[in-house]
């Protein structure tokens, strides 16, 4: 079982791309839960919804909770205070699914987890996958996950600082899915499959699964300062902005504007340069595919570290002033540069997910050997 929540875009889609690794290469069965929204508790039910508001309105309400829970010892707090509030719900749903491990996929729910386990005498094993890069809130190191998996060293260092043993971290990378490193389409492919121009310098603009961040702004300037360039954007679940976007009257043909999409591999690979908040989704899927980065802001506290790690190793820039980063853009555009020489990064794991895969096997396995001895 992965237990999620669907607070943005990425704690699913880490999920996703670690199934689509697993599932062909070994038998496993695998059940995606949203753990928060299973446990009926007010707020935490509505979650998803919660954090789409307040990344999109209201990022101060978001930078909040962050800050005033960001304590070991305040989450262990509140876990105990939703857990005995929930433990019925919660119980129904691991009886349901019956798991021989569970796979946590968010840091609020390591700490009920753990407490269910205890409480149940179960021994199915607990791994913690961390999806955040370098600025970690202090739930990623709620005690009790039997190994906690993470994306970068920053973020090992992080865990250690908080109180986990190094013995039980593991530095995997981040788990980008499967379909960004098998058999990747060349630009001209991708662009065809997209049906835009095939020889017109392309950006992608994208504001993660919220679509977030100030886009209209972003993208009315992009159709002023790169008027000779294909501008693709993704609006994400922003029902309103692809609405506005689409009904724009000004719109120009070479402004393509797609809602929540499943094949960002191939919007990748048909740009030229990739503009995103500091999501670490899409910061890793964009060095994957080779492709420069412009940083626009940070959607939350989690995403500041993020900023650092792309100047850091040259991944890209961040740029939160749209004229400032059309003027990058079109310099980009005049170089004559080898894309594979550029923008490959050998140091950074670009095949988390499979090294995760393997992992939970491994320990499925030895989960399996014990239940036959005994």
């Amino acid at each position: 079982m992965f237990a999620i929540s669907d607070t943005g875009g990425g704690h699913r889609s880490a999920a996703a791309a670690i199934i689509a690794a697993l599932e062909p290469k070994y038998s496993v069965q695998c059940t995606i839960v949203d753990f928060l929204r299973a446990t009926g508790f007010p707020g935490l039910k509505q979650a998803p919804e919660i954090y789409d508001y307040c990344s999109i309105n209201h990022l101060w309400l978001n930078n909040l909770f962050f800050r005033k829970t960001n304590s070991i010892k305040r989450i262990n707090a509140l876990t105990r205070m939703i857990y005995f509030q929930c433990r019925q719900q919660l119980e129904q749903e691991l009886d349901n699914i019956e798991p021989d491990m569970v796979v946590a996929v968010h840091p609020l729910v390591i700490g009920l987890l753990r407490m269910l386990r205890q409480n149940s005498n179960a021994t199915w094993p607990i791994i913690t996958v961390v999806t955040d890069l370098v600025t970690l809130h202090a739930s990623w190191a709620t005690p009790g996950a039997d190994l906690y998996l993470v994306p970068t060293q920053e973020a090992f260092h992080s865990l250690v600082k908080y109180g986990i043993p190094g013995s039980r971290i593991i530095h995997t990378g981040f788990p980008i899915h499967p379909k960004f490193t098998s058999n990747q389409v060349v630009q001209s492919q991708a662009r065809t499959e997209l049906n835009i121009e095939l020889d017109r310098f392309t950006i992608l603009m994208t504001g993660g699964g919220v679509g977030s961040g100030n886009m209209r702004e972003w993208v009315s300037t992009l159709e002023q300062e790169c008027s000779d360039k294909q501008i693709l954007v993704i609006t994400g679940n922003n029902k309103q902005l692809y609405n506005e976007l689409m009904n724009s009257p000004n719109v120009s043909d070479r402004l393509h504007v797609y809602g929540f999409v499943n094949n960002m591999e191939t919007m990748m690979s048909a740009s030229d340069v990739i503009i995103s908040k500091a999501g670490p989704g899409t910061i890793m899927e964009g060095i994957t595919t080779k492709r420069p980065l412009i940083i626009t802001e940070a959607v939350g506290i989690q995403e500041t570290g993020n900023i650092d790690y792309t100047i850091k190793r040259r991944l890209g820039y961040y740029c939160p002033v749209p004229k400032a980063a059309c003027k990058i853009i079109n310099e980009i555009a005049m170089q004559v540069h080898d894309d594979d020489k550029l923008y490959t990064h050998e140091e950074i794991i670009t095949n988390g997910s499979m090294r995760i895969a393997d992992i939970i096997f491994d320990q499925l396995a030895g989960v399996q050997s014990i239940k036959k001895s005994s």
